[in-house]
């Protein structure tokens, strides 16, 4: 199956957008801006997606919802997919019997993309170390962008700032489940814990899923890993690339690592000191650890040492994740973006006791023992909602109280009427969001504003 490379290849060939979600608008509009003789169907009804069809309708793209019929659609040459779009689906089934490439939106982008591309994957940290990675090239005078998963899908970027230098785009299984030629200079892979299990049906398929992000690569790009992840190293014993290990335990000879309490990097023949790990802006080993990955991308393009350590020391963290959103005598703390079990375990890690917990949403089939530790030596009270509150009990509750609270607002309510002084309230779902949400922010957003009403501002 031929990719396309070019404007020029895409121009007045059909191609199937499938989904209106955040990343299949931005792909229509590339390849709307390409020439491409696009059309886009979307499963869900016309009541759902009215502002995404107008923004279609506006670029006079056709469109159909409701399903994905293709009644009045030429056979497309390719087809764009968005992440949130099962490849096992019928219509992607009908595609690639018919020969037809099905492609994610990163794919796409990154056929009319001409700067450096740094891809970042992960189970955890892939969104922090995004950003902190631009955030350091910003400071160095760089122009780069962070795009992808970060909320501003690359599509987008090339289609509004096809100038950009520097792309640093953060991927999911998803979006690496359907590429062809996608070859970032450097790729970043944060960690892999179980998480989308019921999508890619166990860990070793999900880590499968994750190594896609090299397969393209060779000897002149690079691929930073973490050192002592065992699941990684089996993964990772025939890449091309070359390797850039990540170390909390030591530095590694050709890497960046954790030696008497500072970070340091071990590249182009030299062993240089970074920062002491009190002077990063955001607590916790795994914060350590992004910032090491961020640190060992920004060396390969070639950023000082003293450039590095300004960055890292003025990151500003990143929404969502570990964030202080209040304190009135407890400390009220938005982990929405935990949406994993794996997630949970490292908010639990960086946070005081004692915790009230509150989780729960949309369950994606890993199981919570893994937490059963920390909740027996941290959480005083877990509060559970959503989907996955039946499952969270039963494997968690044994060790602390549980209350059921259904909704986020009941969980935050409770807190403010029964939690003491010194409490950690931590919202860490360790779930997905869409059974009460469009995605983890408005989740997060909630939880901040909820806290507001709290605290009376």
């Amino acid at each position: 199956m031929n990719a396309f490379r070019s404007a020029d290849e895409l121009r007045g060939k059909p191609v199937l957008v499938l989904g209106m979600g955040r990343s299949g608008i931005a792909a229509a509009r590339l390849l709307h801006t390409a020439g491409a003789n696009v059309y886009v169907s979307e499963a869900r009804p016309a009541s759902q997606v009215r502002l995404q069809m107008e923004q279609l309708d506006e670029l006079g793209v056709i469109h159909e919802t409701g399903g994905h019929a293709l009644r009045d659609f030429p056979m497309p040459d390719v087809a764009v997919i968005s992440p949130g779009v099962s490849p096992g689906i019928p219509v992607i089934k009908r595609l690639m019997e018919a020969g037809r490439p099905v492609v994610s939106e990163i794919e796409l982008a990154s056929w009319l993309y001409v700067g450096t591309l740094v891809a970042v994957t992960g189970s955890n940290g892939k969104t922090t170390t995004t950003l902190w990675i631009e955030h350091l090239l910003r400071q160095a005078g760089l122009d780069a962008v962070a795009c992808g998963n970060v909320g501003y899908a690359f599509s987008d970027l090339v289609w509004e700032r096809p100038g950009a230098t520097h792309a640093i785009v953060e991927v999911s299984s998803y979006q690496l489940e359907t590429i062809l030629s996608f070859r970032p200079h450097i790729s970043v892979l944060t960690n892999i814990s179980p998480d989308h299990l019921t999508r890619h049906g166990d860990l070793e398929g999900y880590a499968r899923a994750k190594a896609r992000i090299w397969m393209n690569q060779d000897q002149s790009d690079w691929v930073v890993l973490p050192e002592e992840d065992p699941l990684v190293a089996q993964i990772s014993t025939s890449v091309r690339p070359q390797k850039v290990p990540v170390s909390l335990a030591s530095c590694p000879e050709g890497g960046a690592g954790l030696e008497d309490g500072a970070l340091w990097l071990k590249m182009n023949g030299q062993r240089e000191r970074v920062i002491a790990l009190e002077e990063l802006p955001v607590p916790g080993l795994h914060n350590a650890a992004n910032a090491l990955c961020a640190a060992a991308a920004c060396r390969v393009l070639m950023l000082s040492v003293d450039e590095i350590a300004s960055g890292l020391k003025s990151f500003p963290g990143v929404p969502h994740r570990l964030e202080v959103v209040g304190r009135n005598g407890r400390t009220w703390v938005n982990d929405s973006k935990a949406t994993n079990v794996d997630s949970v375990r490292v908010a639990l890690e960086a946070v005081p006791a004692p915790v009230w917990l509150i989780a729960g949403g949309q369950d994606k089939g890993a199981p919570y023992e893994p937490l059963r530790g920390l909740i027996a030596e941290k959480v005083t009270r877990l509060l559970t909602i959503g989907e996955g509150a039946d499952r969270i009990e039963r494997e968690l509750g044994d060790l602390v109280p549980p209350q059921r609270c259904g909704t986020l607002e009941a969980a935050v309510e409770l807190a403010a009427a029964e939690a003491d002084a010194g409490v950690t309230v931590l919202l860490s779902p360790g779930c997905a969001s869409f059974d009460q949400f469009r995605d983890f922010e408005q989740r997060g957003e909630r939880f901040r504003s909820l806290v507001g009403e709290v605290l009376g501002k």
